[in-house]
């Protein structure tokens, strides 16, 4: 099926959607007129998506390929200074561009480069995981871990493009495209209770079954983008609306970072964000009426096509002190974006520890759903 561009504008950032967007980047890139470009990539993008990337783009045949590792880790001070050593070497100046070619952690930690190399230089994202498709390239937030701590450092510094290709999904294990599938969930269930409907009848294993260059999964993150880009037009710096992307966040995040901590169940970030809408759900119960059949349907779905990862009860403080580092706490109480029903979202709805802990208990409980690991 031929996938046509679609375009969506922010008031910062153009957004270029579609597989037939490669005569867009060399229009930006030729109307730009950079001094040089620098193309950030992991080891899987630098073989799997840089060589049909500069095959299809004649203005980036002499750029300087510049790489990074893979995953969390990657997002630090130390590496973002090795970049920026990379760049002086090169002779980087205030024209130069930088072009991400990855996942959210290339997006991330590219974003945040750019905006500290001689107080900013422009950047393009160009996202080839579902995370950073459906997300983490969309926004201008760029960052880097601080210690165990996600995103503890960074900057609102707005891409001057966003190229999303549904094609370089191509390249994905499933864990990925299970992994980026979870924000598309939180979108439907902060936003459009007919997507989550849609959603629903579909279950995360039949979702991985279907082409990723289906008209199915075009729509879903389109979906997804565009209603990311209407929260983020009205709330750049997250000073209110903004907000309402943090669900299943708060408690996903301190499971993520501590996975990174502890070695063994390393969690990807969609799964912990899974982990965390469960969580967030339940909650919701609790504090903003959703309906017990509603959390029945969330949990049940999710506990269904994400690995369930008990937290231990000697972990639980660990986690717990995570949280209270994340950006959410506000005057020693964690502040969760909670749900009343799908599409029906509530920020800053403040919860008590002992909420908190019954509400990891109750993810715990559901361990024994756990789907096969290797399916």
């Amino acid at each position: 099926m031929k996938l046509f561009s679609r375009i969506t504008t922010t008031d910062r950032t153009p957004i270029f959607f579609g597989n037939d967007t490669f005569s867009s980047i060399d229009r930006l890139v030729y109307n730009m007129r950079p001094s040089d470009i620098f193309i950030l990539v992991d080891p899987n993008t630098r073989e799997h998506c840089l060589p049909h990337l500069i095959e299809k783009t004649r203005c980036l045949e002499n750029a300087r390929v510049i790489e990074t590792g893979e995953g969390e880790s990657s997002k630090t001070l130390a590496n973002a200074e090795k970049l920026w050593n990379e760049l002086m070497a090169s002779g980087a100046n205030r024209s130069s561009l930088m072009i991400n070619l990855g996942g959210g952690v290339v997006s991330d930690l590219g974003g945040f480069v750019a905006a500290g190399y001689q107080r900013g230089i422009s950047y393009i994202n160009i996202p080839t995981s579902l995370v950073g498709q459906a997300d983490a390239s969309i926004g201008g937030k760029t960052a880097v871990n601080l210690g165990n701590i996600k995103n503890q450092v960074g900057f609102f510094y707005p891409a001057r493009a966003v190229f999303i290709m549904p094609l370089f999904l191509k390249t994905l294990p499933e864990k990925h495209l299970r992994s980026g599938l979870a924000e598309i969930i939180k979108t439907a269930l902060i936003s459009d209770a007919n997507l989550w409907r849609k959603i629903l009848r579909n279950p995360v294993r039949r979702l991985l079954q279907k082409p990723v260059e289906s008209r199915f999964w075009f729509d879903l993150i389109a979906g997804t983008v565009k209603y990311k880009n209407k929260v983020v037009v009205q709330d750049y710096r997250e000073c209110k609306l903004r907000k309402v992307l943090n669900f299943g966040h708060t408690v996903g995040h301190a499971l993520e970072a501590f996975s990174h901590i502890r070695p063994g169940n390393l969690l990807l970030h969609g799964e912990a964000v899974a982990a965390g809408m469960i969580c967030a759900s339940y909650l919701s119960h609790l504090k903003a009426g959703l309906a017990v059949e509603e959390l029945d349907a969330i949990k049940t779905y999710l506990a269904k096509g994400f690995p369930v990862i008990p937290v231990e009860i000697s972990s639980i403080p660990a986690v717990m002190q995570l949280m209270m580092h994340d950006k959410k706490e506000h005057k020693g109480e964690l502040q969760f974006t909670l749900i009343s029903k799908p599409g029906h979202p509530l920020m800053n709805v403040s919860c008590e520890n002992r909420e908190i802990l019954e509400a990891i208990e109750f993810y715990n409980s559901l361990s024994g759903n756990n789907y096969p690991a290797n399916q």
